[in-house]
C-alpha cells in the first residue's frame, strides 16, 4: 500500500475467545461472503477481539447480523503511514545486508507462481540476489499491515549478529545451515539468514498479518524456496531442530521457551526485544538450563539483544 492509501480497520469484539475458532480456520469467504472478502486486505486475532483491515469504507451489516455474538465497537479510518510507522523510509544498510522498504505493493501471486514484475524483483535490480564478498546482499521488505520493516533497534541488533555469523573468514564457524525464527514478524530475519547463506529457515508467527506479510516477502525476494512461513506459537516449536535460534519477542514467550528447553541443542541463539533489567532476568533464568556465553550483545537507551553460544 501507498503511504497516503486509506485504511479502514473494523474492531469487532467475539464475545468469548473460543468465538475465534471459525475466523482461526475459515477462508474469509466462508463467512465475510464474497464482497467483503474481495476487499479484505488482512485479519488479525486477538484475545476475543477480531480486526479486518479494508483499503476502502466498506458495510458490514449483512456480516454482523449472521453472527450475532459479533459487536462491532469501533471503526478506525486513517492513513496507511499512520498505521505503518516509517511507510517511505529510504534503504538503509546492516553489514552485508542492504535492506529495501517496499511500499507501494500489494500483495504478490501464490507460493507456487512467479513474482510479480519479473524475477529481477527480487534484487531491486541490483545484480545476482546472493551478491559475493564486499557486494551488498539486498532484501525487498514490504510489511503490509504487519509491524517492522527493519528499523527497530531490536531488529539491527539482530541483523548485526546475523552478518557476523555469516561475514566471511569469520572465526564463528561454521556459520548455521538451518534457522528458527520464531516470532517472525515481516519475515525480514529469516530472510536474511537466508540470503546470507542458511539454506533452510522457518519462521513462525501467531498472528495472520505477519504470515502474510513474511510469505509475501519470501516469494517477492526468490527465497520461498529456501524460508517456509507457518502460523503457530513459538512455544509448540521449542523442540524444532535447526542450528540457530532466533527470537526477537517478549519476555514471557522467552520465559515460556527456556523452561521448555528450546535453546539447548543450538549452535547460537539470537535473542532480542528486551528491555535491559528484562534481558537480566532473562539470563537468569536460562544459566540454570544452559551453560552458556555471550558472544555478543548490543544495547541501545531502550533495548537489549544477545548472540549466544552454548558452552562447550
Amino acid at each position: 500500500m501507498k503511504p497516503d492509501s486509506p485504511l479502514v480497520i473494523l474492531e469487532i469484539r467475539t464475545g468469548h475467545p473460543d468465538n475465534l475458532a471459525r475466523f482461526e480456520s475459515d477462508p474469509p469467504e466462508s463467512f465475510l461472503g464474497p464482497e467483503l472478502a474481495g476487499s479484505l486486505k488482512g485479519l488479525h486475532l486477538e484475545a476475543d477481539f477480531l480486526f479486518l483491515f479494508f483499503a476502502k469504507s466498506v458495510d458490514p451489516q449483512d456480516f454482523l447480523a449472521r453472527f450475532p455474538e459479533l459487536e462491532l465497537r469501533q471503526t478506525h479510518e486513517l492513513r496507511y503511514d499512520q498505521w505503518q510507522d516509517g511507510a517511505g523510509s529510504p534503504p538503509f544498510s546492516v553489514g552485508p545486508i542492504t535492506i529495501r522498504p517496499v511500499f507501494g505493493t500489494d500483495f504478490g501471486p501464490g507460493p507456487d507462481q512467479a513474482p510479480k514484475n519479473g524475477q529481477d524483483v527480487a534484487n531491486g535490480g541490483l545484480g545476482a540476489p546472493q551478491g559475493g564478498p564486499g557486494i551488498a546482499k539486498p532484501l525487498l521488505i514490504d510489511p503490509g499491515l504487519a509491524f517492522g520493516f527493519g528499523g527497530h533497534p531490536t531488529t539491527r541488533a539482530c541483523l548485526e549478529f546475523l552478518a557476523r555469523l555469516y561475514r566471511p573468514g569469520t572465526t564463528v564457524s561454521p556459520s548455521p545451515e538451518t534457522a528458527l525464527d520464531l516470532g517472525c514478524g515481516t519475515g525480514i530475519l529469516a530472510l536474511a539468514a537466508a540470503r546470507l547463506g542458511a539454506k533452510k529457515v522457518l519462521g513462525l508467527d501467531h498472528s495472520h498479518l505477519a504470515v502474510d506479510a513474511a510469505n509475501h516477502n519470501a516469494r517477492l525476494n526468490n527465497l520461498a524456496g529456501s524460508v517456509t512461513v507457518k502460523r503457530a506459537l513459538a512455544q509448540d516449536f521449542a523442540a524444532y531442530p535447526a542450528s540457530l535460534l532466533l527470537a526477537n519477542i517478549p519476555l514471557f514467550v522467552l520465559r515460556d521457551l527456556v523452561e521448555l528447553g528450546a535453546f539447548a541443542g543450538r549452535d547460537y541463539s539470537i535473542v532480542s526485544g528486551l528491555l535491559p533489567e528484562e534481558g537480566d532476568t532473562f539470563l537468569e533464568l536460562l544459566s540454570p538450563k544452559l551453560p552458556h556465553k555471550i558472544l555478543d550483545a548490543r544495547r541501545s537507551d531502550r533495548w537489549i539483544s544477545y548472540l549466544i553460544q552454548p558452552a562447550a
